[in-house]
């Protein structure tokens, strides 16, 4: 976790330069380098074609101090851990129809334990429209361009699993996150015993990446 006090500046974007040739060693491109605030730190953030990866940026050296001092960690996500991408905004009660715009929201799935996922958010502040807008389209280019990721799927619930809870845990906690990732959803509540065999022989699959 960040710690340290809130910063107010944050700065301009900053497009990473052409891929030299001769630096073909180099174990990955960046993309994008900006300065976004994480969780009350001023980072300088670099966008790379595999992983997000941002390091707290130091105070300036003091008199006497040495270059040690100015390193910080580095941290990384894999940007196959994003499943979502949204630009974050502030509504006003007082202004229907007016928000401030404050940075983009990912919204990031980890494998937490074995055939359990774990869904959580990462906000990178920044109030520049242009700044973020140029990120907000490269993070969306990039997740489009996993291809393996489903774009729709046909849910069978039977009502009688996980203590015949299954169909309000679906709606309650599964289907917002599947709307968050754009997968569109066919859901149908089975009635009895053998139903989704049916449904299976009955149903037009062609349409769908899965079913559930």
């Amino acid at each position: 976790m960040f710690r340290g006090r809130r910063r107010s500046r944050v700065g301009a974007l900053e497009e990473a330069p052409p891929e030299n040739p001769k630096a073909a060693a180099e174990p990955e491109r960046v993309l994008l380098r900006g300065i976004f605030e994480i969780r009350r730190e001023s980072c300088d953030v670099a966008l790379g074609e595999r992983a997000l990866r941002w390091r707290r940026i130091q105070p300036e050296l003091p008199a006497g101090g040495t270059r040690h001092d100015l390193l910080s960690k580095e941290e990384s996500l894999e940007l196959e851990d994003i499943f979502s991408v949204k630009l974050k905004r502030r509504c006003w009660a007082k202004h229907p129809g007016r928000d401030t715009l404050l940075g983009i929201t990912l919204f990031i799935c980890l494998k937490e334990q074995r055939n359990k996922l774990k869904d959580s958010t990462l906000d990178l502040i920044n109030f520049s429209e242009d700044h973020c807008d140029i990120w907000f389209r490269q993070f969306k280019k990039i997740l489009d361009g996993f291809t393996s990721r489903p774009k729709a799927l046909k849910i069978l619930l039977n009502p009688q699993s996980h203590r015949k809870e299954s169909v309000h845990v679906y709606y309650e906690k599964v289907e917002p996150l599947l709307k968050l990732a754009g997968i569109e959803t066919d859901v149908t509540i089975t009635e009895y015993e053998g139903h989704a065999l049916s449904l299976l022989d009955e149903c037009e699959l062609r349409g769908f990446d899965g079913i559930y």
